[in-house]
């Protein structure tokens, strides 16, 4: 008998029937591909959702827009060092913190669901890869 602590193994084995593809997430937990079902644990309650109410899936890229102004303001605090210590340092800091979140959301798996107004965002380690299995799932 297989004894698991938590049960979240367990679960998310029943969950997924025939599993196609597993991969880990960058901020920890994994997502598991089934033939009719996507399971991604984040250490919590698992989100399952069904193959057939996938309305679309896509890859985030890094958000260029905010990465930028990130770098304006880790730009400015430095150049505005020389008014004041304090003001600049906490610019620059701002824009530095700011950049480090961007860039940590980069390749976020965006999975459109029926029935879901905001779509399943989750950050796996090999995007690239999880999408292709997504879309090939999808097309069977």
């Amino acid at each position: 008998m297989d004894d698991n602590s938590d049960g979240t193994t367990a679960d998310i084995a029943s969950a997924v029937s025939d599993e196609r593809y597993t991969c880990t997430l960058r901020t920890g937990g994994t997502v598991v591909l089934g033939a009719d079902r996507l399971v991604v644990d984040r250490g919590d309650e698992p989100v399952v959702v069904e193959l057939d109410d996938v309305v679309e899936a896509s890859l985030q890229d890094i958000d260029w827009f905010l990465a930028v102004m990130s770098a304006a303001l880790i730009g400015f605090g430095l150049l505005s060092l020389d008014r004041s210590i304090l003001l600049g340092g906490a610019f620059a800091a701002a824009g530095a913190v700011s950049l480090a979140l961007t860039y940590r959301k980069r390749y976020a798996l965006r999975i459109q669901v029926t029935g879901r107004t905001d779509p399943l965002r989750c950050f796996p380690a090999d995007p690239q890869t999880l999408l292709a299995e997504l879309e090939q799932a999808l097309a069977d």
